[in-house]
């Protein structure tokens, strides 16, 4: 059953799924005969050795870091680091590739008696893709169970301060960035636009899996910290339009950015809507009919639904998905979703961290390479400014209650996936140097493994 939700959703919300149904040719060019049925043994192996060992770092790091006190996230951002393409290259998911451990391959090859360099072909191929689908399902699951638990008048209610915290939180760091990079490490413009947008960024899935860990997502100050989040992937999506834009084509047109931004109000005003005019009406629906599964699977058909529309309007496929929750919260089976979410959240959120850590590289760390020591100069100057201009964020808060201020700064912090994103798109465009895309690589994995304690630090003094 999971494996099966798992595809669907991102196959029918995530353009990686495209990769699949592009490889098919060739994979089904190999299934006749015996040389079909080793290559379905060599992927049976390969693909089980790599769910294994994804699974078994990442709950072996992630009992060590709530041992020692810290949220199971970082655990299973270690076990990437580990298995992935900086430590013994089993999970290799990144753009640029690289060829499995020799000892990964030998064991398939054993047990399936295939060829190695079609091996190799199924580690780069299937078995990558599905990773990468099985980890956007996780942070799909994740932020429709998010929106589930959002107490949506609290958000509403919260929506000029949580306003306030993105705007400030998206202008600080990307001014402050784009003039030192220019100014003072006199970078081209275009680079250091990227690298400045990507400051922009925050990871709503880290954020609100760190926020539920510790239980305070539904304080003030975690809605608020949810949904500056949210308004920041909102800004984040026409901030990196910009960016590419003028990488791609020296320019970019207003309305096109503006025509995002409308879109994306729209898009999470609707869902607001929905909340009272669907929402109720959906779930009635569903729980008349006779299956007794069919609440949970009409809720996942809605979110890879929502996740599409997000798509195919221009917005991040992850915004449908969180408004799907939203749209189907404060319902009479709402309580009975979140429990059902919670088993496929364990499973595919985990996917989701682990391969944040996999996609990695930490060879940038050497010291010897010329261009490592500078991007690490800026490096250290990014996450200055990443840290400093998010904290900072959380006092422009526009409220006259009493709320945690320097809480709500230290939530917006972690850049995770999203920061990855930005590296990632620049890299693809060209417009990133190899010491600029160093900077901003080790700018997110700091943010990330900072942003934990200093909640837990922030509300422990708090309470």
């Amino acid at each position: 059953m999971f494996p099966s939700l798992a595809f669907l959703t991102p196959l029918l919300s995530h353009g990686i799924s495209h990769d699949l149904w592009s490889s098919l040719p060739s994979l089904l060019a190999t299934a006749g005969g015996g040389e079909g049925e080793t290559y379905a043994k060599a992927f049976a192996v390969a693909l089980t050795l790599t769910t294994v060992l994804v699974f078994v770092f990442a709950q072996l790091f992630g009992e060590i870091a709530v041992r020692i006190g810290l949220p199971e996230v970082l655990g299973e951002l270690v076990a990437g680091f580990l298995i992935g393409v900086s430590g013994i290259q089993i999970l290799m998911l990144g753009n640029e590739g690289g060829p499995v451990a020799d000892w990964a391959v030998n064991l398939v090859q054993l047990f399936s008696g295939s060829d190695v360099t079609t091996i190799q072909e199924i580690f780069a191929g299937p078995v990558k893709i599905l990773v990468n689908d099985y980890a956007a399902t996780g942070v799909g699951v994740l932020l429709f169970k998010i929106g589930l638990e959002a107490d949506l008048k609290e958000l509403i209610k919260v929506g000029p301060q949580a306003a306030s915290v993105a705007i400030a939180g998206v202008v600080l760091p990307m001014v402050a960035g784009f003039w030192g990079l220019t100014a003072v490490f006199h970078l081209p413009i275009i680079p250091a636009l990227f690298a400045a947008a990507a400051l922009t960024a925050t990871s709503i899935g880290i954020t609100s899996r760190i926020m539920q860990d510790m239980g305070v997502l539904k304080t003030r100050e975690g809605q608020i910290i949810l949904g500056a989040a949210v308004l920041d992937d909102i800004l984040g999506i026409a901030i990196l339009a910009v960016a590419i834009g003028v990488a791609e084509h020296g320019s970019v047109e207003a309305s096109s950015v503006l025509g995002i931004v409308f879109n994306a109000a729209l898009f999470v005003a609707s869902a607001i809507a929905l909340n009272k005019i669907f929402g109720p009406r959906y779930i009635n629906f569903l729980a008349g009919l006779k299956n007794r599964y069919s609440v949970l699977v009409g809720a996942i058909v809605f979110l890879a639904l929502m996740g599409v529309i997000a798509r195919i309007i221009g917005l991040e496929d992850i915004l449908g998905c969180f408004a799907a929750g939203i749209i189907l919260s404060d319902t009479k089976a709402t309580k009975a979703l979140e429990k059902a979410c919670d088993p496929l959240v364990a499973l595919f959120t985990t996917v989701f961290f682990v391969t944040i850590g996999a996609k990695t590289d930490l060879t940038v760390l050497n010291l010897a390479n010329p261009e490592s020591q500078m991007g690490l100069v800026i490096a250290l100057f990014l996450t200055v400014v990443a840290i400093v201009g998010k904290v900072a964020a959380g006092y422009c808060l526009v409220s006259k209650e009493k709320v945690n201020r320097l809480a709500i700064g230290s939530g917006m912090v972690p850049r995770g996936e999203v920061g990855l994103v930005f590296a990632g798109l620049g890299a693809a465009t060209g417009a990133l140097t190899g010491a600029i895309n160093v900077a901003i690589v080790l700018m997110v994995i700091v943010t990330t493994f900072v942003a934990p304690p200093m909640l837990r630090w922030v509300f422990a003094r708090q309470a």
